[in-house]
Formats: C-alpha cells, sequence, structure tokens
C-alpha cells in the first residue's frame, strides 16, 4: 500500500516539476514581475533561484508574512499556490535561467524561468521620480513571450506571466493538466489498493474452506490470475 502511495506522489510530482517554461523579457534599469504557480503550494516555503539552483543559489524566499524582500528582489505570496518574484533596476548580468521552486516534503518542484535582459532605448531612458509624480510606464515595462515545450528541473537533469496582472491557478491549462493527472493518479492508487484488498480476501477464504471442506463444494473458488501467488 504504502509502495502505491509513494509511487502516485512520484507522478504527480514529475507532473509539476515538468512545466510550461516561463519566458520574460526587460531592459536594463527597468524591472520584471514572475508569476509561478503550483498545485498544493498554500502554506510551502516559495523559494527564487538562479540556475542551477542550489541553496547557495537561492536569491529570495518566502516567510511567515505575505511579502518578503531582499535586495533588488521582492517576493509577494498569495497564499494560494501562486506567488510573484519582482526584480528591479535590472542589470545585463541579470540575464540567464532562473527557478521558481515550492519546498516540498519528497522533492521540491520547479518552474524554469528565462529572463532576457537588452539595453535601454536611447529614445526610452528610465525615468527616476519623485513622490509628486506619477511613475513612467515605459521604464518598467517588460514583455513576456508564449510557453514553450517542457523542461526538466534541476533535480532530475517553470504559465505565462506579466508585470501588469497574474494567472488565476484555476483558469490556466498547466492547472488543469495537473487536476487530470492528480485524479488519474488517485483512481490508479485507489484502484491497486481494491485489488490487493481483494486478492487478500480470497485467500483468506479458501484456506478457510480448505481447513473445513463441504460436499456440497462441487466447483473450485474463481481467482482472478493476478491474484494468484
Amino acid at each position: 500500500m504504502l509502495f502505491f502511495i509513494v509511487v502516485g506522489w512520484i507522478l504527480l510530482s514529475e507532473l509539476s516539476v515538468v512545466a510550461s517554461e516561463i519566458k520574460v523579457s526587460g531592459h536594463v534599469g527597468g524591472s520584471v514581475g514572475i508569476s509561478c504557480s503550483h498545485m498544493f503550494a498554500s502554506t510551502n516555503t516559495k523559494y527564487f533561484c538562479r540556475n542551477p539552483c542550489t541553496d547557495k543559489d537561492i536569491l529570495i524566499q518566502s516567510d511567515k508574512s505575505d511579502n518578503s524582500s531582499s535586495g533588488r528582489y521582492r517576493l509577494e505570496d498569495k497564499k494560494n499556490g501562486v506567488f510573484t518574484v519582482t526584480i528591479t533596476e535590472l542589470q545585463k548580468s541579470d540575464a540567464g535561467t532562473y527557478w521558481c521552486g515550492v519546498d516540498r516534503a519528497v522533492m521540491d518542484t520547479y518552474r524554469k524561468v528565462i529572463l532576457t535582459v537588452t539595453d535601454a532605448s536611447p529614445t526610452t531612458a528610465p525615468v527616476r521620480t519623485s513622490r509628486s509624480e506619477e511613475p513612467s510606464t515605459s521604464s518598467s515595462t517588460s514583455t513576456i513571450s508564449n510557453s514553450t515545450p517542457p523542461s526538466i528541473s534541476p533535480s532530475i537533469s517553470k504559465t505565462i506571466t506579466s508585470i501588469q496582472s497574474t494567472v488565476s491557478p484555476g483558469g490556466s491549462p498547466t492547472t488543469l493538466l495537473y487536476t487530470v493527472a492528480g485524479l488519474v493518479s488517485i483512481v490508479i492508487i485507489l484502484g491497486l489498493s481494491l485489488i490487493t484488498l481483494y486478492c487478500k480476501c480470497r485467500r483468506t477464504t479458501i484456506k478457510s474452506q480448505s481447513k473445513f471442506p463441504t460436499t456440497t463444494t462441487r466447483n473450485p473458488i474463481f481467482m482472478p490470475s493476478f491474484c494468484r501467488v
């Protein structure tokens, strides 16, 4: 029984790990927002790290509050499996591969993020505003491309994000895939458990009747082939 539960958890973990790749683009001096969605992670610790995402590569992680800050990085945990990471004052050296991670008991789950940083536009240079001025939208706009085919997390070799809005986990295709896969895994585990219980009961019945045979029994008790030792 424990074996089936472990197998089901591994299946769910793998489907959570292999998810749509997030591509984010920003320019020097601007900022980008990255929204990551994970199943069954409302109370789990979330973190954002740079590839290859070892402990020393973690840039920021959630704490007991909804918002965490560390230097140029800010993490907002919505407590529903979705969290947003914002990087400000972008630099060319920020370009590269990152991972949105969720701390789990068996295996952490990840979303891969590809960040591209371009030179600031000569006609749209970053604008520093005072408190009385409205922020310039041209200095902090980032573009998000469509999701690309699945990628694999660091532990075994992260859907579309936007600065202006985040995607609700209940409405994304990736979340629907997770839900269907989870239900299928649960059905498989329950089915295997019922088969195991049925076989055990049949063996017990056969042993009991072999000890106390009756003259009225003419046909042997049927036992499926998958229950025979």
